[in-house]
């Protein structure tokens, strides 16, 4: 009895000093956050992370505290008109507002933080918030948007070397799943599972998915291998929740098989590890398994007592939620209190100046309106005047060159026909020229053969006369020799034909000359 007492105490003391120590520990952040948040200038992003890297430490489990001093930062920064990490701060307090359900505030967070990240061009961060806003509009049911930016998100990725998009894989695959687009779904979990050197998580989360689409689509067997696989990598890395969730998925293959024995068993390992985890979400999903089994088995006492079970579960996280709206309206009030604390000054301030500086830009804009308008008709003016110049100028010199086109046109045609008649003319004199070339050529080859005849021909049978005459007379007797008589015969007949064809060469002379 004494050494179970000194058990109990001795657990009790050692409780004790964890605790204060955790409490010691926690202080001193928290006076190490509250001295940052009043002395330090963060003019340094890195300045900015680390304090909400303290402020992650102390407040991870109180989102509602750890947005307050998110907050907190954010008024610093504006009051100093300091953008260092001012997107790490957006992002911070869009993840607070998250886990508060604040949902609309943490899109609008997550939305700001998205364009700075742009702007600066860190394709990392802006591949995060992108998911982050993907998720966001996931809670909210708008499975349209989530899929939207997660795609958004996934195609980034692969821009960006050394980047694994398969946790984003994964939420895309989980998204198709819960809006029954089974066929998407399966298209995403099969990229990420061909992928080589996946971790525990990343593969116990994927064959999850891949075990309850099986389900769905009723291919019991290949469900229960995709789901003991899943049970294997919760076993590495000792998840309860995904375990519990899995084990669940299991226990309904095996209503779906009409094997109510191994259904039960697995609802009743599940249900052991959720009460001990305090998962009251995956709890609810246990009873309700159990029953759609005892709906089979017609147990009715097993039916009434695990439906009570339901309704328990179910108002403790109505009441949960219920807590949950009212922080979530109390915050918004605190927070719009602090932004008209903030800003009153600043806008009583700024009505008057807004007042003149209105009407003075109304002065000024149609100071200038008149003076635009005034240039304007006189820039038109003169610009009408000088076009109207140039147009009859234009016209003049158009007149001009039609009349020199018409003079051109009847000088060309002069010359045309000018050069028609040269052409025909020298044709005519080349033709001309030839003739009476070659009628040249025929009166130098006739004189040719008329002096040739002069010369040999007409003075030889002269000459043969003339000797045969002189021997007559040289004839003592007067009597004519028979054989002189007949030569001077032959020499007069020759001499007639060469008369003759002289003659002939006289008549074609004239014919030449003709």
């Amino acid at each position: 009895m004494r050494s179970q007492w000194f058990i109990i105490i001795s657990s009790i003391f050692f409780l004790c000093i964890a605790f204060s120590v955790f409490a010691v520990k926690n202080d001193s952040l928290k006076n190490k956050l509250d001295s940052k948040l009043q002395n330090e200038l963060f003019d340094q992003e890195i300045d900015v992370k680390k304090y909400l890297e303290i402020t992650d430490q102390i407040y991870s489990q109180f989102p509602a505290e750890g947005l307050f001093y998110v907050i907190a930062l954010e008024e610093k920064l504006n009051r100093n008109n300091n953008e260092s990490g001012r997107a790490y701060t957006l992002v911070k307090k869009g993840t607070y507002y998250w886990l508060q359900g604040i949902y609309d505030a943490s899109l609008k967070a997550f939305f700001e933080a998205l364009d700075i990240f742009e702007e600066q061009g860190n394709s990392i961060e802006v591949i995060k918030t992108l998911n982050n806003i993907g998720e966001t509009y996931k809670k909210q049911k708008d499975y349209i948007q989530s899929a939207r930016f997660i795609k958004l998100a996934l195609a980034k990725s692969k821009e960006v070397k050394g980047l694994s998009p398969r946790l984003i894989l994964v939420n895309l695959g989980q998204l198709f799943m819960i809006n029954e687009n089974y066929d998407s779904a399966k298209y995403y979990l099969d990229q990420v599972l061909s992928q080589d050197s996946l971790t525990s998580q990343i593969k116990g989360f994927t064959n999850l998915y891949k075990g309850m689409i099986s389900r769905e689509t009723g291919e019991t067997d290949s469900a229960l291998l995709f789901l003991q696989e899943s049970l294997e990598h919760w076993a590495d890395l000792a998840y309860a929740r995904g375990t519990v969730e899995t084990t669940i998925e299991l226990a309904r293959v095996y209503i779906a098989k009409n094997d109510l024995i191994k259904a039960n068993r697995f609802l009743e390992e599940a249900e052991m590890l959720a009460l001990k985890a305090n998962t009251l979400d995956l709890l609810l999903k246990i009873y309700q398994s159990k029953i759609d089994l005892y709906k089979l088995t017609a147990t009715n006492d097993s039916l009434t007592f695990y439906f009570d079970k339901y309704l328990g579960i179910k108002d403790s996280i109505f009441n949960s939620e219920s807590r949950a709206e009212i922080n979530k309206l109390s915050i918004q009030y605190d927070l719009s209190q602090r932004e008209k604390e903030s800003y009153k000054l600043a806008l009583e301030q700024s009505k008057l100046a807004n007042k003149i500086e209105k009407r003075t830009e109304v002065l000024i804009l149609i100071t200038v309106a008149l003076i635009f308008s005034i240039v304007i008709v006189f820039y038109l003016r003169s610009k009408s005047n000088q076009l109207k110049t140039a147009h009859l100028k234009l016209k003049q010199q158009k007149e001009e060159i039609e009349d020199k086109q018409r003079k051109l046109s009847s000088k060309s045609l002069d010359l045309a026909r000018v050069n028609k008649e040269l052409h025909s003319l020298n044709k005519n004199l080349e033709e001309r020229v030839m003739e009476r070339t070659k009628k040249l050529n025929e009166r130098n080859r006739q004189i040719a053969e008329f002096t040739y005849y002069n010369s040999h021909k007409l003075r030889a049978p002269v000459a043969n006369v003339l000797g045969l005459i002189n021997v007559i007379e040289l004839t003592k007797d007067g009597k004519i020799d028979p054989a002189v008589l007949n030569y001077l015969k032959i020499s007069a007949t020759e001499l007639d034909k060469v008369i003759y064809n002289l003659k002939n060469l006289l008549e074609l002379d004239e014919k030449l000359e003709e």
